[in-house]
């Protein structure tokens, strides 16, 4: 029973560290204890977890800045505070695939792209035109109804990145993508959908179950174009895609007038 529980934490902090810059006591010492272990240890039943922390810390931010500052500005703090809980992971991935996608002519050259650590002109537009997306959905959302909608588009888009990594071949045939990609299973992508399902329907009941689907069919249309352009997915896909599914989760809770 101890071993079991020692291995879901590990699960859950290796969640954790891929998704946030969130401490886990004890991370470095569960990890030094197994550096031998035969398998990769991602934890992505724990994804829709981890959007949830995220999202329970953005919902204390609105408690305690609604009644301070004006929706437009409350807007933007909950902006800048996701991309610092998530240390820019997701977005830095988002930029590195514009940049690579719009950038390259050839499979080849645009996986290059993708490699190089330096930010183009797509990257910057790329990340503006998402960053301004966020914040004027949310902007657009009644203030009570913003708690809501933190717990349901965080971890529908975490499990939006598994489902895409299951479905989606690797672009590379080693890399951060090719590992995540031979470790989902079947029975883990089952586990991680209905946990980010569960999250959705008892915090949002129909609407969760609108947003889980959104968030799993916006997640398979950039898996198939960025398949379609460089032969499956990156590292830097997955957080292109959590951006994308975030956004257009957004938008479509918007239009359902939360």
């Amino acid at each position: 029973m101890k071993q079991i529980a020692l291995n879901q934490y590990r699960e859950l902090v290796a969640a954790l560290r891929f998704l946030s810059v969130l401490p886990a006591p004890g991370s470095a010492l569960l990890f030094d204890e197994d550096e031998t272990a035969p398998r990769l240890v991602i934890g992505c039943e724990y994804f829709p977890v981890v959007g949830l922390l995220l999202a329970l810390l953005l919902w204390l931010l609105v408690l305690l800045f609604s009644r301070l500052i004006p929706p437009i500005a409350l807007a933007a703090l909950l902006v800048v505070a996701l991309v610092l809980l998530t240390g820019g992971l997701h977005l830095d991935g988002l930029m590195d695939t514009c940049d690579g996608l719009f950038g390259g002519r050839t499979r080849e050259r645009k996986l290059e792209i993708m490699r190089d650590s330096r930010v183009g002109s797509f990257g910057v537009l790329g990340a503006l035109c998402v960053l301004l997306l966020k914040f004027a959905l949310l902007a657009s959302i009644p203030v009570p109804s913003l708690p809501l909608v933190l717990l349901l588009i965080l971890p529908v888009a975490r499990w939006s990145m598994v489902l895409a990594l299951y479905v989606f071949p690797p672009a590379r045939p080693t890399g951060l993508g090719a590992a995540y990609h031979h470790t989902i299973t079947p029975r883990r992508l089952l586990i991680t959908g209905l946990i980010a399902l569960v999250i959705a329907l008892v915090f949002g009941r129909l609407t969760g179950l609108v947003a889980w689907i959104t968030g799993s069919l916006a997640a398979l249309a950039p898996g198939l174009g960025i398949t379609k352009n460089i032969g499956g997915l990156t590292g830097d896909s997955c957080g292109a895609i959590d951006e994308t599914v975030e956004v257009v989760t957004l938008l479509v809770l918007v239009m359902l007038h939360v």
